[in-house]
């Protein structure tokens, strides 16, 4: 089996916290954890691809409620065919400050040390 089949099949499944469970044994028992960031983003994609966007917010504090809901709405409104957005929050202290959004296929960087990194190579130039 492919392992975009594998991320079609673990989609598809109504139960997939015992298929997760067995696949993070599978892996570990064969060595192959490895893969397993790979296959979470193909797991992402097919979700993706049927209009579910699960997206990890990066910040250095945490976020409002209010915050989180604008996220959803961007995501909703500029990303076609976003039928449900599930977001995930993840604080992290390296960030000085701004938000950083992942998900399968995007990044949107808008953290202040990228904005500072852009500034910094347009005077570079």
């Amino acid at each position: 089996m492919s392992k975009a089949s594998l991320a079609n099949f673990i989609d598809q499944e109504s139960d997939t916290k015992d298929i997760a469970k067995a696949i993070a044994s599978y892996l570990i028992d064969t060595k192959q954890t490895q893969s397993l960031d790979s296959l979470l983003r193909d797991v992402m994609t097919a979700r993706e691809s049927r209009g579910v966007y699960e997206i990890t917010v990066a910040s250095s504090h945490p976020l409002e409620q209010k915050q989180t809901n604008a996220i959803k709405e961007y995501f909703s409104k500029n990303f076609k065919g976003a039928n449900e957005v599930i977001v995930h929050t993840k604080i992290d202290t390296t960030l000085l400050g701004g938000i950083r959004i992942e998900s399968a296929n995007y990044l949107i960087d808008q953290t202040l040390k990228s904005k500072l990194n852009h500034i910094k190579s347009s005077i570079d130039k």
